[in-house]
């Protein structure tokens, strides 16, 4: 069995409302989710369950209002999804961050209403990070609803110096979620909620590479214990485009407990939705370590996780 954690869809009325979020890097534009086109792609790569997400990074720039209604979209599209083809998707809700009350209010619909099965965020919610102390009702909700935290990269506030050589999608977004991560960490956020459960994208950005660096104390961090003890609490997915090289130093840093399949579709190149799908399934067969661990990788710890 394969549980994709990192899998994407775009809802026909989203991109009804947020025109621009169907352009796309690669120039060939999203199209609206299509239950039966995913599915096709699953079995033709062997996927059994992909768990739902939208980027959704612009959502904030659109008012209170607004981003209220883009959540309530997408997080009736894909809880839908979920009910027609229960053991195909699973589904992560997008919470609308400009108000609290609607923050906290649209999650308790999503869990007891939608029944849906975590939350997913960007990296930076209209240049703001999620260790603001604004943001504090966002994690006491989560916190209280025991699922997990699906971080993703979005489009950085400098992002104007990333953007020749399309460097902003190459480096800037895994950059971005190294910072946004490690400013949870150093915010003390695990801390106040030691039962978090956050998933990190791209195998965490920079973040296993530098262990060392991070660890230093400088800059007043609140957390109590050293950084790296939080930093290996964390899930991290092996969405790509990734090298097995790269996913055997985060097993051997974070062990196979810790580590969850993704693929990143339909996040293709040269307008091909699936690409990702062949890439990450070689490298997970040259992954050099014991089959029970890459059982855990493969779908283990995500039902673990899911409550499957």
């Amino acid at each position: 069995m394969i549980i994709d954690t990192h899998f994407h869809a775009f809802p026909g009325k989203f991109l009804e409302m947020l025109p621009e979020a169907q352009n796309d890097v690669r120039g060939v534009g999203f199209h609206a989710f299509d239950h039966g086109e995913y599915l096709n792609v699953m079995d033709r790569h062997g996927i059994d369950i992909g768990v739902l997400s939208n980027t959704g990074g612009r959502i904030e720039r659109s008012g209170r209002e607004r981003a209220l209604e883009l959540c309530r979209v997408l997080n009736d599209a894909f809880a839908e999804a979920h009910a027609k083809y229960p053991k195909r998707f699973l589904a992560f809700a997008r919470l609308p961050m400009v108000d609290m009350d609607d923050c906290t209010r649209e999650l308790e619909r999503c869990y007891r209403g939608l029944k849906m099965h975590g939350v997913m965020m960007p990296t930076n919610v209209a240049g703001k990070y999620l260790d603001e102390p604004q943001y504090a009702p966002f994690w006491e909700a989560l916190a209280a609803g025991g699922k997990p935290l699906f971080v993703h990269p979005a489009n950085a506030p400098c992002q104007s110096n990333w953007d020749r050589y399309s460097l902003h999608q190459k480096i800037l977004w895994p950059t971005d979620s190294t910072l946004a991560l490690s400013r949870i960490v150093y915010a003390g956020i695990f801390d106040r909620h030691p039962n978090l459960q956050l998933i990190a994208s791209h195998l965490g950005g920079m973040i296993l590479l530098y262990l060392d660096r991070l660890n230093w104390r400088e800059g007043n961090p609140v957390c109590k214990e050293e950084p790296e003890f939080y930093f290996k609490k964390i899930y991290y997915d092996t969405a790509g485009p990734i090298r097995a090289p790269f996913i055997k130093l985060v097993y051997d840093t974070v062990g196979a407990d810790r580590i969850l399949f993704g693929a990143d579709y339909p996040h293709g190149r040269g307008g091909r939705d699936d690409q990702f799908y062949p890439m990450t399934l070689k490298e997970m067969a040259e992954l050099d370590i014991p089959r029970a661990d890459k059982e855990k990788i493969y779908c283990l710890n995500a039902k673990r996780l899911f409550n499957l």
